[in-house]
């Protein structure tokens, strides 16, 4: 029998064990009470398995393709690469005929260039590719209603179940004032108030954090596509202009261009992820129309009461909910494994920062050699140098070699980063956890939460 139909089966016989003796007997006080107690096992059910489905959409939303790390590395090492070599290729062809500039041939200076064009289409290609994994992903999780929207559209539909029989358990609340346990009842709807909020807080971490990661990477595969593009341009502008001179500003426009698209390509991206999460975030707010503030803290304020609520009570009086201390114990058991996470989740989370942090440094910095490049190109046509070729053949060497220590310096990061995600995965792996690892853990939690609120609902034997 699936663990989800043994669920089922246990939120039925919740209800069903109040319900038959009600019809044979009558309401009486005393049964209203217990319904209390099964309808306040049935809303944490509920919301356990609130919690499972959306961390079952994390795991979904934030999958990433086994080969997708190595995948992408190897098209960008393999561009940075070529591109090294092609500007490896132009300081020598510079630097060899530094004193003689008009030695050096077209036939030459055109090789170099299409081992350019090379790395650019290599770089492009692995771009494209990424964005049409993306664009087919979402497309199947749309088809498989595993999409974000999806998503909510199923929270919705859980929370509005979960407050159904919160209202329900208000009503029988409401007619036990005056009863002894009336404290317990009302800091224990409390505690189920906060719960629900929680998840719904953490829905919305989840919701925004799998929107913005997927946009953000789809901005930046956008705007390197149109560096890409530029630079292709540039390139073809470039040799265009060996057997018509009026193509040389053309390439250098279109190499500028490029540049600066890939001057902010990473920075965007990057800082788009908060721009967009917030965006997300504001989205959901208004399809909920609730705050989705963190509640964490609320929750564990109501447990402590709920905790000395229980301890003011004797014994005998308890015996009227049954299930309660079982509950309490879920709830603490709950919150401590939630912070266990967190706690667990801060080294993984210093790591992507880290990493986002160099590449919003490291990413201009290399483009920025480019543009020094292109803007030299420029200047060497400028009506200034016209007629004097050693010069032009210097500031071309000058911007071949900047190009090839920003060439140098992508090939090296990329290779350095590649390395330092596999051993720091490793490392996770070795500890438990890694992010997929840590889902694990929770989703084992919550099945152990599921199992306790089950045993605490099978009738008790007569001694």
């Amino acid at each position: 029998m699936s663990k989800r139909f043994a669920r089922k089966i246990a939120a039925v016989s919740l209800s069903l064990q109040f319900l038959f003796p009600m019809i044979a007997l009558g309401v009486t006080p005393v049964d209203e009470e217990r319904q209390i107690d099964a309808i306040t096992n049935q809303i944490l059910h509920k919301e356990i398995d609130l919690e499972r489905y959306y961390l079952q959409f994390r795991v979904h939303g934030s999958k990433i393709p086994k080969t997708q790390r190595i995948r992408f590395a190897a098209s960008q090492l393999s561009s940075a690469a070529v591109g090294l070599a092609s500007s490896l290729w132009i300081v020598k062809i510079s630097g060899s005929n530094i004193h003689h500039p008009e030695k050096i041939t077209d036939g030459e200076s055109r090789r170099a260039i299409r081992v350019g064009i090379i790395a650019i289409l290599l770089d492009g290609a692995g771009v494209s590719f990424e964005m049409g994994s993306n664009a087919f992903t979402a497309l199947k999780n749309i088809l498989t209603k595993k999409s974000p929207g999806a998503a909510v559209k199923e929270v919705i539909a859980r929370v509005k179940e979960i407050d159904a029989l919160r209202a329900e358990r208000d009503a029988l609340v409401a007619k036990f004032s005056d009863s002894d346990l009336s404290g317990v009842y009302k800091t224990e709807g409390r505690v189920l108030k906060c719960f629900r909020d929680w998840c719904l807080s953490e829905f919305a971490d989840v919701y925004t954090d799998v929107k913005a990661l997927q946009s953000s990477y789809n901005v930046y595969y956008a705007l390197d596509l149109t560096a890409d593009a530029m630079y292709l341009a540039s390139y073809l502008y470039s040799l265009k202009s060996f057997t018509n001179d009026r193509f040389n500003q053309a390439s250098i426009t279109t190499g500028i261009v490029g540049d600066a698209f890939g001057i902010v390509s990473a920075p965007v991206s990057s800082r788009g992820y908060y721009v967009l999460a917030k965006y997300w975030r504001s989205r959901l707010k208004k399809k909920f129309q609730e705050s989705l503030e963190d509640s964490e803290s609320d929750a564990k304020t109501a447990m402590d009461d709920l905790n000395r609520e229980l301890a003011s009570k004797d014994v005998s009086i308890l015996e009227a909910t049954p299930s309660v201390q079982n509950r309490t114990t879920a709830y603490a058991l709950w919150s401590a494994r939630y912070d266990k996470y967190i706690d667990e989740s801060l080294e993984n989370l210093r790591h992507n920062n880290k990493v986002a942090l160099q590449g919003e440094v490291t990413g201009p910095l290399i483009s920025a050699t480019y543009l020094n490049q292109d803007i030299l190109g420029g200047v060497s046509i400028s009506r200034r140098f016209e007629n004097r070729d050693r010069a032009q053949n210097n500031m071309t060497l000058a911007g071949a070699i900047g190009a090839t220590a920003g060439s140098g310096a992508s090939l090296g990061l990329t290779a350095y980063w590649l390395y330092d995600d596999i051993k720091h995965r490793t490392r996770l792996r070795k500890k438990n956890q890694l992010p997929e690892q840590l889902l694990a853990k929770r989703m084992k939690t919550l099945d152990e939460l599921d199992s306790m609120l089950i045993s605490s609902s099978k009738p008790q034997s007569v001694q």
